[in-house]
């Protein structure tokens, strides 16, 4: 999808967005960094414990996640915290994180900064899959050799 030089008006439905299986978690695209002229992009996320990542550094956009449902736990350059919902975390660009999901599942959204190209949003479509249904896959290993090859292009560090 091309990027617009300014943002468009957009109004989309919960499930009208395109749906991806990434890191064993239901990612739904609300808004792409395309439809917001690069500003951001929105996803919302449904995870589980197996979707927990690896302790990583993002080294040039910030990410930040809203809690919508279940309990997730945040770690950032040391510090932990708890998320229930309506927690709101910003992760500041440099800052080492990781999240694990303390309940079945937690619903989350989650706003990665704009950057033209290799972006999270990149990242995370580029090691997803479209989903063929709009429900958790089947936990599965990421193939390490995609992974490492999209953070280093994405300016993904993993701790």
């Amino acid at each position: 999808m091309p990027t617009t030089t300014k943002p468009q008006s957009l109004i989309r439905n919960r499930d009208e967005g395109e749906p991806t299986w990434f890191f064993n978690a239901l990612m739904t695209t609300v808004a792409s960094t395309a439809e917001t002229a690069g500003a951001y992009s929105l996803t919302e996320h449904v995870v589980t414990a197996a979707s927990n990542p690896p302790m990583h550094v993002q080294t040039e956009e910030e990410e930040a996640f809203y809690i919508l449902d279940g309990e997730v736990e945040f770690k950032v350059d040391g510090e932990v915290a708890t998320a229930r919902p309506g927690t709101y975390a910003l992760v500041a660009r440099g800052a080492a994180h990781t999240f694990r999901v303390k309940t079945d599942t937690a619903r989350m959204l989650v706003i990665c900064s704009g950057k033209p190209a290799d972006n999270l949003e990149d990242f995370f479509l580029g090691m997803g899959e479209p989903a063929t249904e709009r429900a958790l896959p089947v936990p599965g290993a990421p193939d390490v050799n995609k992974l490492m090859a999209l953070c280093e292009r994405s300016g993904i560090e993993l701790v």
